[in-house]
């Protein structure tokens, strides 16, 4: 699931949640409160919190998560609210009189009896409400702690609660409060022996809703004065999330995207705003199956989904937004092209299926549309998973309703008795399931785990009976085949192993789900044998299942029944296909009817049923292997996606045998060294392209080379081939380091991959405290204790611009156009510098300690400090504002390191203490705080780095510790690092890691391996000193480090010729006549130390390296060279 963001929401604002709310109840207010336990007593208990007004009760929200939220609904309460005053006492809002004095008197109380009180969320947890009735004796005084009582009584006490309850309520009257109550609580307790529907709640709570809708956006919102606004008044719209509405009001501008939240289900929300350049997708989409929705995704791979009032001003809005400026560059999805890129082996079977999904309307954030995947095995018994075995495999030219004979023959006896023609008697037409493959229910019933809140919701406030909760994959998929009513497919986190597993297949929030009636606790879900009890490898055999052979050879069968022909029809009847009419898009214009309990009771079968995707092809779709067959597009303008177009954008025309060749070793699992995939062959092909067709290739391209989260549906495809990696280049790049671990075969070694130390130079005369890569690793820019900040050439490392201040500077950070350079110093200053002419811009005393750490942005830059602080800044393109956006005060101990994700969304702060902060730079508030070492004495975060799905960090102790968190600061992975010296200096893009060591070597380490397995390559000695800092550039085909005696070396992955030599080991290193074998299934690296000394005092009269050469089995040493190649062999 999506993870929302609310700009404005605290930590404890988040407890309170609409998900809370009944299906059709609206929230309306929010006030400050007190809960008084004892009014009557001398010194009242009382309890702050927040008071919300919804339209079918009352919620207080406590302050101490201690003490559950309460809800009061207003039919069970004995009367309408109202005001009372009790004696003259002494409360918090006794007034003080110049004289020091206190006025005591009458104070009004809001007051109400209520017969039931409905406890949720205690501590934060999402837990089944609990349903307490109370008892008339309310004036008897509690004995016990106020607080704790309550808790007591609801979730372990037999004994009633009081029925009546006082509340204080500040910044409002109680007069006011009561008149904005009373038509609610009218209409809740009209009927004295049902609940209204929505439907029939509609007509009378009219007067209090549609005050507050409005198409009238307030300019006074606008970001930039120069905006003008293009629309005479705004587009009521609702902006949906998963079982979530929020009302509001949609404006353009020349530059922007306005959301207005109306006062209705606002919890906090501030207007939201998307400048245009930020636009990735639009796309028209179905909600409830009327053509009234839009959904926008951004370049840091939000999306945002928008539900009109009609198809006519949905298509209104869309055709004024694709038309500026900004938009015009634009082109549409090819089905045919995908298509072929798929059947090229460019596209994976999981990106192929997630783009169809895609093109189909499905979305994240609506449930009944969530995107659908097959069921790929039958085989949860076994202690191995041999993916060889076509036995393993479910036939995919069956709908999962139709594998078992026995259920079939009965639901087509079912639906051969079915009336025909009798929709005049309002007969639904026959249909062989009476369910759908997805549906709310399911899409629910697998995340139960992670978003236990969502069941919460569709379950009235309780989670469903253990035995129907998802327990077992065996028993799941054992109901989907022996079930009448169970045809459910699967989502697609059984395959994506970039979403964390345990987060849905472990009870990692140890809620309690209760126990089957064969007394067997739910827990953790049971995981086939071949799972080995991990819920990682679960997902990766899944996926390694997925894109195996005999599933691409029959996919296309699976994608006819779902996107295909056969998807409805008297195709559908074939094959065993048809699904309750419902589902189906077209099968009802629920615009056309009037009657609003009938309008209502359709939408809610139609969010209940599911809905069928949208259909994409019309004839046979072709298999992997058939590459000569086209198929025919079932909608003309099937996905008019606009999208926009940045220059330089690499395209693959054609695919070599390289490539072909290259792409069969990604998935044979036989590789082992660490391997990057160069541009160098994207560029000779795309260089020796004629010029009229590369221009004209790229609106056939743009979609797929923008690379977007896997987590956040419809992806972008991620990673088609290696020539089509180019980020969106709205912001910093985002790392991706295109490393592999390649197995050694048992003859030879096809491809050998090794770091080469490119060159080298004494290019300061003090420590280098930062080093930072330009975005194609041309350029270095580096700081020093020397005072001095350098621009230099990678190819050499020969300074060409040198900026010199009076004090250290400490860390350093580039523009993402790379046109400023910002210098944090140690006289507490931050300096902008010009990058094309070196001359220094502005100037800023920042903190009132030295900075510690800078990260740039577009137009901000977040500094941290020794003081304990961190600033979010603004700057122009010539000045910083000398008053920064926000200063956070959060961090308890000195502010070591610092890290920004690609997104610009999360800021992360490690300290000295070893606590990372997470910071919305957004919103500008404190998202989260993890402590994550549990060490008596701590050592502090020396580095913090995000992974390149923005979705987590990795950090590192000064203890060697490496940890991997989410944003919410849960732990994911540790691993304790054993190397010769203390990690001075980290960086990691989620799934390689690499640090520079005191002792002066460079360590990788691949995350998410079996303790002891972590490290993978080293360079001993790559430095004569302490390695300081280290950059990698976004690829991960260059890495540069400093060390503390100023020196700065460039290291390259290259690769070196292909060693064929079956009777020897692989590669040896010889030095003369000793020769020093790799050994075999250990980690070999070797350098010539011996010439080490030598070489060393070489280079400290040579600002400039020599070119080093590769030695293989029959080189030998050079004595004037420094040799610093390694090759990384692991046999498992």
């Amino acid at each position: 699931m999506s993870n929302r963001r609310r700009s404005t929401k605290t930590i404890q604002a988040t407890r309170f949640s609409l998900l809370l709310l009944e299906d059709g109840e609206w929230f309306l207010d929010d006030h400050c409160a007190c809960w008084y336990l004892e009014p009557w007593a001398t010194t009242p208990k009382e309890v702050p919190g927040r008071l919300k007004v919804c339209t079918r009760g009352l919620f207080f929200v406590p302050h101490d998560l201690q003490v559950p939220i309460l809800r009061f609904p207003f039919r069970s309460m004995d009367f309408e609210p109202m005001a009372e005053c009790f004696g003259p006492i002494r409360t918090h809002s006794d007034i003080s009189n110049t004289n020091g004095s206190t006025k005591t008197g009458p104070v009004v109380y809001l007051t109400f009896k209520t017969q039931q009180v409905i406890a949720m969320r205690t501590r934060g947890i999402d837990h089944p409400y609990i349903y307490k009735s109370t008892t008339n004796n309310g004036d008897v005084p509690i004995e016990r702690n106020a607080q704790q009582n309550i808790c007591c009584d609801l979730f372990f006490g037999k004994n009633k609660l009081p029925a009546k309850y006082v509340f204080t309520l500040r910044h409002v009257t109680i007069e006011a409060f009561l008149a904005s109550i009373h038509v609610v609580y009218r209409v809740s307790t009209m009927s004295p022996r049902r609940a209204l529907t929505t439907a029939e709640e509609s007509t009378p709570l009219a007067p209090v809703l549609s005050s507050r809708w409005t198409d009238k956006f307030d300019p006074s919102l606008l970001v930039d004065f120069r905006e003008r606004l293009l629309m005479e008044r705004g587009c009521v719209a609702d902006r949906i999330e998963p079982l979530l509405k929020f009302p509001g009001c949609l404006m353009l501008t020349t530059k922007r995207l306005y959301f207005e939240p109306a006062l209705l289900n606002n919890v906090l929300d501030l207007v939201l705003n998307w400048e245009y350049t930020k636009v990735d997708q639009v796309y028209k989409r179905r909600y409830l199956l009327q053509p009234i929705g839009l959904e926008m995704f951004l370049s840091n791979g939000d999306s945002f989904f928008f539900s009109f009032r009609s198809p006519t001003e949905r298509d209104d809005f869309y055709a004024l937004l694709v038309e500026q400026p900004e938009l015009q560059r634009c082109c549409r999805q090819d089905l045919q092209y995908m298509m072929r890129q798929w059947q090229r082996r460019e596209v994976s079977n999981f990106e192929y299926l997630l783009f169809l999904n895609n093109a189909s309307g499905r979305t994240r954030n609506d449930l009944t549309q969530y995107p659908v995947f097959p069921w790929i095995l039958c085989d949860y018994t076994s202690p191995e998973l041999a993916l060889d075995d076509p036995a393993v495999y479910r036939d995919l030219t069956k709908p999962i309703g139709a594998l078992n004979d026995e259920r079939l023959a009965y639901l087509k006896a079912r639906y051969e008795g079915m009336p025909r023609g009798a929709e005049a008697e309002e007969l639904p037409p026959p249909f062989l399931y009476g369910t759908h493959y997805s549906t709310p229910g399911y899409v629910v019933y697998f995340l139960l785990r992670k978003v236990p809140e969502y069941m919460l919701c569709l379950q009235s406030g309780k989670f469903d009976a253990p035995d129907r909760l998802f327990r077992s994959v065996k028993v799941t998929w054992d109901g989907c085949l022996s079930n009448h009513a169970d045809v459910k497919e699967l989502i697609p986190e059984f395959f994506d192993c970039a979403c964390p597993a345990d987060e849905w297949l472990r009870n990692m929030k140890h809620l309690d789900f209760g126990s089957t009636q064969n007394r067997d606790r739910v827990d953790d879900v049971v995981l086939p044998p071949w799972a080995h009890g991990s819920a990682t490898e679960f997902v990766q055999k899944n996926r390694a299942a997925l894109e195996s052979d005999y599933v691409s050879d029959h996919l296309h069968h699976w994608i006819d029944l779902i996107f295909g022909y056969k998807q409805q029809g008297d195709e559908a009847v074939k094959a065993d296909n048809l699904f309750y009419y419902l589902s189906y898009e077209g099968s009802v214009d629920i615009q056309a009817i009037a009657d609003p309990v009938q309008k209502c009771s359709l939408e809610a079968q139609i969010q209940e049923f599911g809905q069928t995707p949208k259909l994409l092809f019309s004839t046979p779709h072709p298999s992997r292997n058939e590459s000569s067959v086209d198929v025919e597009v079932a909608t003309p303008d099937l996905l008019v996606s606009p999208r926009v177009q940045v220059p330089y954008v690499r395209k693959s025309l054609f695919v070599d045998e390289m490539s072909k060749s290259r792409f069969q070793r990604r998935y044979e699992g036989t590789q082992t060294a660490l391997e990057e995939y160069t541009e160098s062959e994207g560029e000779a092909n795309e260089s020796s392209m004629p010029v009229y067709d590369r221009q004209n290739s790229w609106h056939q391209y743009s979609l797929i080379c923008s690379e977007t989260s896997l987590q956040c549906f419809p992806i972008t495809i991620k990673a088609v081939s290696a020539r089509l990696r180019k980020s969106i280049r709205s912001g910093k790049a985002r790392k991706k380091w295109k490393w592999k671990s390649r197995l050694r075969t048992k003859y030879s070694l096809s491809v050998s991959w090794g770091w080469k130390q490119s060159s080298a130079s004494q290019l300061h005369k003090g420590e280098v405290t930062s080093t930072v890569l330009s975005r194609d690793g041309s350029f270095v820019f580096t700081t020093s204790k020397d005072c001095s900040l350098k621009m230099s050439s990678t190819k050499g490392v020969t300074p060409f611009r040198s900026v010199s201040g009076k004090f250290a500077l400490s860390c350093c950070d580039v523009s993402p156009d790379e046109s400023i350079v910002l210098c944090g110093s140690w006289d507490n200053s931050v300096y902008m510098v010009s990058a094309r002419t070196g001359q220094v811009l502005d100037m800023v005393v920042a903190h009132s300690d030295g900075i510690s750490a800078i990260r740039v942005l577009q137009r901000r830059f977040l500094t941290s400090s020794w003081d304990s602080s961190i600033r979010l800044w603004r700057y122009t393109a010539s000045a910083i504002n000398v008053t920064p956006i926000r200063t956070f005060l959060d961090c308890e101990e000195s502010v070591w390191c610092l890290a920004v994700s690609s997104n610009e969304q999360f800021g992360a702060a490690g300290t000295r203490n070893e606590s990372v902060y997470v910071f919305n730079l957004d919103a500008a508030v404190l998202y989260s705080h993890a402590q994550v070492s549990s060490e008596e004495c701590p050592s502090g975060i020396s580095s913090v780095s995000f992974a390149n799905d923005n979705k987590s960090y990795v950090c590192i102790t000064m203890r060697c510790e490496v940890f991997q968190c989410n944003l919410r600061g849960e732990k994911l992975w540790s691993m304790e690092v054993h190397t010769a010296g203390p990690v001075q200096c980290f960086d990691s893009d989620g799934d390689y890691a690499v640090g520079g060591t005191s002792a002066g070597s460079i360590v990788f380490w691949k995350l998410h391996e079996r303790a002891g397995a972590e490290e993978v390559f080293e360079l001993p000695r790559a430095h004569e000193a302490s390695i300081t800092c280290l950059a990698v550039s976004c690829s991960g085909s260059l890495l540069v480090s400093g060390a503390r005696d100023g020196s700065v070396h460039v290291w390259k992955l290259e690769q070196k010729l292909p060693l064929h030599h079956p009777t020897a080991d692989p590669l040896c290193w010889s030095r003369g006549s000793e020769k020093l074998p790799s050994g075999s299934g250990t980690l070999t690296s070797t350098l010539a130390s011996t010439t080490r000394t030598s070489t060393s005092m070489h280079f400290r009269h040579k600002s400039r390296m020599e070119t080093c050469e590769w030695v293989t089995a029959h080189d030998t040493f050079r004595p004037i060279v420094q040799l610093a190649e390694a090759q990384c062999c692991l046999e498992c």
